[in-house]
């Protein structure tokens, strides 16, 4: 009433129409691009995804490798993830281990790993490079200047390998010198851990991310994140090197960003990450949700606070059903609960095509969880807006500009004494 009186003082009712016709037919094409999403997600899960290449796809000899797995604390799948790049069976290999803090009790495991796998060139680097914000990369860079290979493989903590995914992220990358780096879908495959936050994360990984991610990626888009890939030392240093990037804590954003603006390619592997994390939690989820949320808000702040909202089934739903209702006059909600039951099924077949393998838990846990994640990103969206300059890493506290610079505002001990 008061909406539609105010805007009939400013201006006519043939505008109004007109305008109001232009917001009912924005969500429609919105659904569409996503119901199109859905399908290419879909196509790229059953034609690319576990269809990996093998030695046998790399011309000559395979090329050796540099891994850097940056590493803080000790959980209970860490031994088995760590284990699992002493144990690949490739011929040219060294493994680089980082570590912030000399008291850190994964110092410990790292020496028996070593101890076990004596035949493994393994070194440990404690420390980082001097003047370098984002606290990942101030640990990785000094390992990263000393990899004797071209080919550098980053696992993060939570990443759990095998020689086949090593295999397909070579042969990715060397069978076309313009493509840069290989990465990995980012997923979650903690299988053996209960709970309903587990279930959120697979969730949140396999389903919106995952559709985005998969569907944006078979377009051609720039779309990676740093969890795991395979990158080419060489042309990484011809954008700065790894160091460089490390006044932004979105540092695979802009790395990937320069280096698909320089015409190099990024290709997806066949395998997801196998991210194995034996601890969730909902808070933690949320929080790690929120710093994501905020640092995406300050790169891309119109993507991210009108388009990124219309991507996710409730806030479409909604806004769909008044359009539907608004243009041909439909029950809207009725149209809302085709919308919701259709974007369901939707996920939960999608996810069982990124498992590959029956998933953990039964149909009910999932809609558990499923509404659950829905319901946590309206908290997450008025988090992030409420200080959406400051971003929480670990026991660090930064502030990021728009364009994503980042400079420290507090710090802690990474360890207590």
């Amino acid at each position: 009433g008061m909406v539609a009186s105010w805007l009939g003082e400013i201006m006519d009712e043939i505008t109004i129409a007109y305008i109001l016709f232009i917001l009912a037919v924005l969500p429609l094409v919105i659904w569409i691009f996503q119901m199109l999403f859905f399908a290419l997600a879909w196509y790229t899960c059953r034609r690319h995804l576990y269809h990996p290449k093998t030695a046998g796809d790399v011309k000559g000899d395979l090329p050796g490798v540099s891994i850097i797995k940056p590493l803080m604390g000790v959980d209970p799948f860490l031994e088995g993830n760590l284990e699992s790049h002493f144990t690949l069976q490739y011929p040219n290999l060294e493994l680089l281990l980082c570590v912030q803090d000399e008291r850190d009790p994964v110092i410990e495991l790292v020496h028996k790993l070593q101890t076990r796998f004596p035949d493994v060139d393994c070194q440990l680097f404690v420390g980082g490079k001097p003047g370098v914000t984002n606290p990942m990369v101030h640990n990785m860079a000094p390992a990263y200047e000393r990899a004797k290979h071209d080919l550098v493989w980053v696992s993060t903590s939570r990443i759990r390998a095998s020689t086949a995914i090593l295999l397909d992220l070579v042969a990715s990358v060397q069978s076309d010198p313009r493509v840069a780096i290989c990465h990995q879908l980012p997923y979650m495959m903690n299988d053996g851990v209960g709970g309903i936050a587990a279930t959120v994360e697979k969730l949140a990984f396999g389903c919106n991310m995952g559709r985005n991610y998969l569907a944006l990626n078979r377009l051609g888009t720039h779309v990676f994140t740093g969890m795991s890939y395979l990158v080419r030392k060489s042309y990484l240093d011809e954008v700065g090197g790894l160091a460089h990037y490390g006044c932004y804590l979105a540092e695979d954003y802009f790395l990937s960003q320069a280096l698909h603006s320089r015409g190099y390619e990024l290709v997806l592997s066949a395998f997801p990450a196998q991210q194995m994390v034996a601890a969730s939690s909902i808070a933690g989820y949320k929080d790690r949700m929120v710093r994501w949320w905020r640092l995406r808000l300050n790169m891309m702040p119109l993507v991210t606070l009108l388009l990124e909202p219309l991507t996710e089934c409730v806030p479409l739903g909604a806004y769909i059903s008044w359009a539907v209702y608004y243009l041909f006059d439909v029950n809207p909600y009725l149209v809302f609960a085709v919308h919701f039951v259709l974007w369901i099924s939707l996920d939960y077949h999608q996810l069982r095509l990124i498992q590959n393998s029956p998933l953990p838990f039964r149909f009910p846990n999932f809609l558990a969880a499923w509404c659950l994640r829905e319901l946590l990103n309206a908290f997450v969206y008025v988090e992030g807006l409420l200080n959406p300059r400051r971003v929480r890493w670990g026991k660090n506290t930064y502030r990021v500009t728009l364009g994503g610079h980042t400079t420290l505002v507090t710090t802690a001990p990474v360890l207590p004494l």
